[in-house]
């Protein structure tokens, strides 16, 4: 009963959503596990195709994710049913754009610690690493909650940034 208020509680008095974006290797195809601030299972991303899906439980595709092929940026249109979002990543000169929704990331994209500002700087995310109960995982604090899709959206396609594609020079 109190697990019920607390939701409850979170979604009328407009409370943050606490979500936890961790990493799943269980199946062919999973990318991420979305879980709630209980650390249970509220959706998870999964390739189809050559696109991301988020999906609930039940499996229906709640958000797609598109890269778009752009030889200098990495750019991903974030959809659902109603709209479109494309967010591009400048990975040479560290910035990050949104084109379709008037937001812009404060913090740092590529180690994983920003946030989603509206354009009258209002707090529309938080993304930040931390631990849940059951491993280590992303922590995603979304204040804006009729954009909770392009929130998770956003966080799936900073955590699919390899560091990796920093250029290192090594001794051979």
């Amino acid at each position: 009963m109190i697990h019920y208020f607390l939701r409850f509680e979170n979604t009328i008095l407009g409370d943050t959503m606490k979500l936890f974006v961790k990493r799943d290797k269980s199946a062919d195809g999973a990318m991420f596990a979305v879980l709630d601030e209980f650390c249970n299972d509220k959706y998870y991303v999964k390739t189809v195709k050559n696109n991301i899906a988020l999906c609930d439980l039940r499996g229906k595709v709640m958000l797609k994710i598109k890269p778009l092929p752009l030889p200098a940026l990495r750019a991903y249109s974030l959809s659902t049913r109603q709209r479109s979002v494309r967010f591009i990543v400048n990975s040479k000169k560290n910035t990050c754009y949104f084109y379709g929704i008037s937001w812009h990331i404060r913090g740092d994209f590529f180690a994983k610690s920003f946030d989603i500002m509206d354009a009258d700087n209002s707090v529309a995310a938080t993304h930040a690493e931390r631990f849940c109960d059951n491993g280590s995982g992303y922590e995603l604090n979304i204040y804006s909650e009729h954009n909770e899709l392009f929130c998770i959206g956003v966080a799936v396609c900073a955590n699919l940034q390899s560091k990796v594609d920093n250029h290192v020079l090594q001794t051979v």
